[in-house]
């Protein structure tokens, strides 16, 4: 039997057709109205659109934001106002006819790293995404840790400096207000200013770097932006020893578009995992970049997908 993931984005709302091996075998894209009514028949328009043609036992939503598990509801959604509050799987459930489960983005990423990427083979893995913002999720023997009341996993506001930079949560210090591409393009700023004969000077004086840009120079030998991506690697260590202390995973995955700088963050990052972790754990966990990019959301949305029994419409994998 298939299942549906659907990625709701502020953007966008991606929905596929996924089946028990992970294969994706049809998929459709909308844009995303910021409107209520018009989100609501968004989603049920691209699930019946996608649908056609296969058998499917059960839709999973991923969703930007707080999410009520249990009640299958978002508490709150920065980006994506108009979806706050609504019973959705009984909105949603009415209009498809098909059993609708809700459930974090970044846990159904986790999920989808898990179960089809580079967390296949283990049972206990951590996805960290690093993007605009700081996501993740967190498995623990083949269970996706989800809190009591479905809204734990939010790796990106552990506090890894006190006195840091206000982050977009309102608490000063977070992982994500540290290690994310908006975290880089601001360092950025301030360092070419600092150093303006520098590359990476010279093209602030022209306009404000971008997280992209200073991975480009980076890339290309300007030391200005290669201490820029050190020093988020540092910071970004120091969040993933805290999760090695805690959760023990045996693979770190890490992805969003500051994972492309691969080793340019990585390195800094393990070394200071290394000095603020615990032996056995830090010198087993393997640090990966994940493997699905932006079909993360679509195949771990589905893989959590359930039927009218709450059972996994795909299974669990064979591996296990």
């Amino acid at each position: 039997m298939n299942a549906i993931g659907v990625d709701v984005g502020g953007t966008k709302i991606a929905a596929g057709v996924v089946s028990c091996e992970g294969e994706l075998l049809n998929e459709v894209r909308y844009p995303t109205a910021n409107v209520r009514e018009l989100v609501l028949s968004t989603i049920a328009e691209a699930i019946a659109e996608v649908k056609r043609g296969y058998e499917v036992g059960g839709v999973c939503l991923a969703v930007p934001g707080f999410i009520l598990a249990r009640e299958n509801r978002v508490l709150s959604a920065a980006n994506l106002e108009a979806i706050e509050g609504i019973p959705l799987k009984e909105e949603l459930g009415g209009r498809t006819g098909l059993e609708v489960t809700v459930e974090n983005d970044a846990n159904a990423a986790a999920w989808g790293e898990f179960r089809f990427g580079a967390g296949k083979h283990v049972e206990d893995l951590i996805l960290v995404t690093l993007g605009t913002g700081v996501g993740g999720g967190v498995i623990s023997h083949g269970v996706l840790l989800r809190g009591a009341r479905g809204m734990g996993g939010e790796l990106g506001h552990i506090t890894v400096h006190p006195a840091g930079p206000r982050c977009g949560c309102g608490n000063r210090g977070c992982l994500e207000a540290l290690a994310s591409g908006t975290a880089i393009a601001r360092r950025a700023e301030k360092v070419a200013n600092e150093r303006p004969e520098s590359a990476l000077g010279r093209l602030a004086a022209e306009r404000a770097p971008l997280g992209e840009d200073v991975l480009d120079l980076a890339r290309k030998g300007d030391e200005v932006s290669v201490k820029v991506l050190h020093e988020t690697g540092i910071w970004l260590g120091i969040g993933l020893a805290t999760f090695v202390n805690i959760f023990d995973p045996e693979v770190i995955a890490v992805g969003g578009g500051v994972s492309e700088a691969g080793d340019l963050v990585l390195d800094s990052a393990r070394g200071e995992l290394r000095l603020r972790s615990h032996s056995p754990s830090r010198d087993l966990v393997e640090i990966r970049e994940a493997t699905l990019g932006t079909k993360s959301g679509i195949l771990g949305a589905a893989a959590l997908a359930r039927d009218e029994d709450e059972e996994y419409v795909l299974g669990v994998s064979a591996t296990r």
